[in-house]
């Protein structure tokens, strides 16, 4: 493979790129669809059965004040949750004991006069009430006992509840639905219709009962194959009922279902969870990006565990730094909060979602619908992760996680890609890395050692990973050891990780990079190697032998970022963007309108601890120096959306900028 010059790249990607930004939304603006949609606002309840005042306090007046200060594209309201209770007098499924007025109807009516698309929260898999009213359609368990939550496929669920209700909803007006506790929620299913099924499928007469079990795989990926026909008949049949009702399943096709889209979901979302959302979201969004659907990421309004931690607010400031990670990658953003009891909002929210809406709706005409110029791609290794699952859809994404967010602080713009997103696209990339998992399919495996051959680069990361490349990397003999302190060094600083690693030696041709250090001091330098690269064909292969995304998952350190940072630059010397002055910028570089967009998060903040569930300050980062590897000299570069021009010092390539102060996120606009 010839190297490709991210110049050439960034020219044929702005030629391919004709999307044109949105503008400010207004009362009096066309209705959106919600592949067009960019700001919204979430309101579940998750209703229970004993509300007998449904509608009380929620006027007309309410709705169309919030709707009025906050101008979001779209607003989701309380319809279904995994309760099984509806909030609006259905006639279909179960709803609350008692209303004062019909709460969907009066949504409908007000949203319909502001030209605010208006979709419904609604749970799909999960549902109490079903299963409780109807307990042969519930899910069994290995150990034989019901669920008491989540609905079997092999139900008349769909035919007699879900789907009519949809069309009820339809019938409402209703512009769509987001339909939650679903891929995240399946269970694998041990009752008599899907045992028979599982036996049919596959031949298989032993049935699984624990994740070590032989045939635990099968059964799971049995179970995916369930929910994939789940998925296609109610959105087929929605679609037949009503083209125009748009529909998504909450983290369908994302870090939670990383798969090829296949099913006619209308466009992709997820709620991030509410702890650590910044990191959280440029996770996410990374996943969703590439998928080729629109899509955005809800941001919880408020910090909970589900355990002991009190739920509180988050302020303006923190959802504003989760938005940005949203905003970087091209994605819609909506907010969640939830409603009353009688189903009435919060009037106090309109203030501060104004605030927040203001600030989104200002980077939205740099940032919506963008795509990512290729740079470094971090593989999602979703046969691994399947293989490995012990659920059908699992979210123990920890690993690539890590692994990301050592990129990510190193200051590297990174998108993550699926097998399938990579296939047939590796030369586009100047370096893949490889995080840790156990198994790639073999056709991938071949064509990641053409790219490299050709002159691509490959940074493995961890122990097992490295074990698929033995012949690659030129190891001729590895041990697997268990988790021990160790101590490697970066960056003229040392210091310690916990994590197995794979003990390697090496045949001649292989160079080691590092070793370990057998404690806190540089004259204590080791044998064992920790790092090691080698030539392939044009191309160069690097392996870290220890798991760190895992180690920097568990414990974040600047050693480790750094180490990570070195082992990159060693291979990708020449970025697109290199920015100094602070290790706390977060990047990522895109296309939009035949511009390149440099977005510059600031990813300070007390985000990463767990004991904090609320700040309302970042420290403003300031004379941050950036390089940026252009065509040739830019006309301008301006600073968005603060407007500003900056001085441009151009030598060689190379455009250096200073960016005075970034609050939290700004966008660098090259004019060419």
């Amino acid at each position: 493979m010839k190297t490709i010059k991210l110049t050439t790249l960034i020219l044929a990607l702005l030629t391919a790129c004709t999307t044109t930004p949105q503008t400010e939304k207004t009362k009096t603006s066309q209705k959106l669809e919600r592949s067009d949609c960019f700001f919204g606002v979430h309101f579940d309840l998750h209703a229970s059965e004993d509300i007998d005042d449904a509608g009380r306090t929620l006027t007309a007046e309410m709705i169309d004040t919030f709707l009025l200060k906050v101008k979001p594209d779209f607003i989701q309201i309380d319809c279904k949750g995994h309760p099984g209770i509806s909030s609006y007098p259905t006639k279909v499924g179960f709803h609350v004991k008692g209303f004062e007025k019909d709460p969907l109807k009066l949504f409908r009516e007000v949203t319909a006069k502001n030209n605010v698309a208006l979709f419904m929260h609604f749970s799909g898999v999960w549902d109490n009430k079903v299963v409780k009213e109807h307990p042969d359609w519930d899910v069994i368990r290995a150990d034989g006992k019901p669920s008491t939550q989540k609905v079997s496929f092999f139900s008349p669920y769909l035919d007699t509840y879900m789907i009519p209700q949809l069309k009820e909803l339809s019938d409402y007006g209703v512009d769509g639905a987001w339909i939650d506790g679903e891929c995240w929620a399946v269970e694998p299913d041990y009752g008599k219709a899907s045992l028979k099924g599982f036996r049919e499928a596959t031949g298989i007469t032993e049935i699984p009962k624990t994740s070590d079990h032989k045939y635990y795989p099968e059964f799971i990926d049995y179970t995916r194959g369930l929910f994939r026909k789940h998925l296609t008949k109610y959105i087929d049949a929605i679609h037949q009922y009503n083209p125009n009702f748009q529909i998504t399943s909450n983290w369908a096709y994302s870090s939670i279902m990383p798969e090829k889209v296949n099913i006619n979901v209308d466009y992709l979302s997820g709620d991030v969870t509410p702890l650590n959302g910044v990191y959280r979201s440029a996770f996410e969004a990374r996943c969703l990006a590439p998928q080729g659907k629109p899509w955005d990421l809800m941001a919880w309004g408020f910090s909970w565990d589900g355990g002991k931690m009190p739920m509180s607010v988050k302020s303006a400031v923190q959802l504003e730094q989760e938005a940005a990670q949203i905003m970087a990658m091209g994605g819609g953003v909506q907010f969640y909060f939830q409603q009353n009891r009688d189903l009435s909002i919060k009037p106090w929210l309109a203030g501060m979602l104004s605030e927040i809406g203001s600030f989104c709706r200002e980077r939205q005409p740099f940032c919506h619908k963008a795509k990512a110029i290729p740079q470094v791609a971090l593989l999602f290794p979703t046969a691994s992760h399947q293989k490995n699952g012990t659920r059908p859809y699992s979210n123990s994404t920890y690993r690539l996680e890590g692994s990301l967010y050592m990129i990510l602080d190193g200051q590297f713009p990174v998108e993550i890609l699926m097998e399938h997103h990579l296939t047939g696209n590796m030369e586009r990339y100047p370096l893949i890395v490889i995080p840790e998992c156990n198994y790639l399919d073999p056709g991938f495996m071949e064509e990641l050692r053409k790219y490299v051959n050709n002159g691509g680069n490959i940074l493995v990361i961890g122990s097992e990973t490295a074990e698929l490349f033995k012949a690659e990397l030129g190891i001729l003999s590895l041990e697997m050891q268990e988790a021990k302190p160790e101590f490697i060094a970066a960056a003229g600083r040392i210091g310690g990780i916990r994590s197995p690693y794979a003990k390697v030696t090496l045949d001649q041709d292989a160079e080691v990079i590092s070793t370990y250090f057998k404690g806190s001091d540089f004259i204590q330098k080791g044998d064992i190697i920790a790092s090691s690269a080698k030539k392939a064909g044009k191309g160069k292969i690097t392996a870290i032998y220890f798991n760190a995304g895992s180690a920097y998952a568990e414990y974040k350190s600047h050693v480790l970022r750094d180490y990570i940072s070195q082992h990159i630059e060693s291979v990708y010397p020449e970025p697109l963007v290199k920015v100094s002055g602070s290790n706390l910028v977060h990047i990522s570089v895109n296309t939009l309108n035949d511009r390149t967009y440099i977005n510059l998060i600031n990813a300070a903040g007390d985000h990463n601890t767990k004991s904090v569930i609320g700040y309302d300050e970042i420290p403003v980062l300031r004379d941050l120096k950036v390089e940026i590897n252009t065509l040739s000299q830019p006309t301008k570069i301006i600073l968005q959306p603060e407007g500003r021009e900056l001085a441009v010092d151009y030598k060689n390539g190379i455009s250096k900028i200073v960016v005075p102060e970034l609050p939290i996120h700004s966008v660098l606009e090259i004019i060419p």
